[in-house]
């Protein structure tokens, strides 16, 4: 049986703990900020800082510290929320992983 939350064939949550600064800010650098960053962001959604993310945009906060299933971003790059990000590919597994492990642990910086 799968832990809440956990994928299929989706590697485990990192042994270390996960920080934004370290872990998390990489991924939305390589895969999220080329749309999700400055004053003209997509859905004034910022994701190149910790305060960007965590006041969220357009629809509202989009991390829920703690909670990862409740977790707009989450939803998004894991395709269960339309328009899924981003657009026309899937972030790896191994990077979501890595989201929801983060958002699970309170979205420390």
């Amino acid at each position: 049986m799968l832990a809440p939350g956990a994928v299929a064939g989706a590697p485990p949550p990192p042994a270390r703990p996960v920080s934004f600064a370290r872990d998390v800010a990489t991924i939305f650098d390589r895969w999220c900020v080329t749309c999700h960053s400055g004053s003209d962001a997509d859905a004034s959604l910022s994701l190149d800082s910790l305060n960007g993310v965590m006041r969220g945009g357009d629809a509202g906060p989009v991390v829920v510290p703690g909670d990862a299933d409740a977790s707009l971003l989450l939803a998004k790059i894991e395709h269960r929320d339309r328009p899924s990000m981003p657009p026309r590919r899937r972030l790896p597994a191994a990077a979501i992983a890595l989201i929801r492990a983060w958002i699970t642990a309170g979205a420390p910086p």
